[in-house]
């Protein structure tokens, strides 16, 4: 059986949903305008700017993922970057020249793995960095621990979090990880395969192609 423990669901009879978290906005007030660039790392930055009625501006958008990417244009914005690399340090050193002499933003999650922010700030990049949301581990009484030998695909370091809060880990589990943040969070547990693609669907092609005997 494969398991998907992530934020958003996936429509598949072969796949069950373990919502495990859910995201909590914060207020916050910026005027896009105001600046060169915006760095998207989740579509849940874009959420965060459609929750406080942010208007959109004409300015260049770097973003993380297709997923990422297709909600900075449904949002509005039109000069998109969508990065080669998924994973957040590749991300970052792809687009570090490209932010030299801009005026940045960057919403993000409250907690994250990658410390993009500093790593921009350390470089000598003019960022604003706001806390657009925030990652809250749910604990339901109505999901019950998947099966021995089930293969458990994980969306982001915090949904490893929550999982292990809930379930615990069985060695028996294989475990796809969405990129190499969420990979390392699973680094004392077992050895996850980490997505080529940062997107649900890349992560369940590749549950479905590991054979089942596979293991950590």
């Amino acid at each position: 059986m494969i398991y998907l423990v992530s934020n958003t669901p996936y429509s598949d009879n072969d796949i069950v949903w373990l919502n495990l978290c859910k995201i909590r906005f914060f207020n916050f007030n910026v005027n896009l305008s105001k600046f060169d660039a915006i760095i998207v790392t989740s579509k849940n930055s874009i959420n965060a700017l459609k929750f406080n009625s942010i208007a959109v501006a004409d300015i260049l958008v770097f973003a993380i993922g297709k997923a990422t990417a297709l909600a900075c244009k449904e949002f509005g914005f039109t000069q998109i970057y969508e990065a080669k690399n998924s994973h957040g340090s590749e991300f970052g050193a792809e687009i570090l020249n490209n932010l030299r002499d801009k005026k940045v933003l960057f919403i993000k999650a409250k907690e994250t793995v990658s410390n993009l922010d500093i790593y921009f700030s350390q470089n000598g990049i003019d960022i604003t960095v706001v806390d657009g949301y925030e990652n809250l581990i749910l604990y339901p009484n109505d999901i019950k621990k998947p099966e021995p030998n089930s293969t458990i695909i994980f969306t982001s370091p915090m949904n490893v979090r929550a999982f292990i809060q809930n379930f615990s880990w069985n060695d028996s589990y294989q475990a796809v990880a969405i990129g190499k943040a969420t990979a390392s969070t699973l680094a004392s547990y077992c050895t996850p395969i980490i997505s080529n693609s940062q997107s649900l669907k890349s992560c369940i092609e590749l549950a479905k192609s590991l054979d089942n005997s596979w293991c950590k």
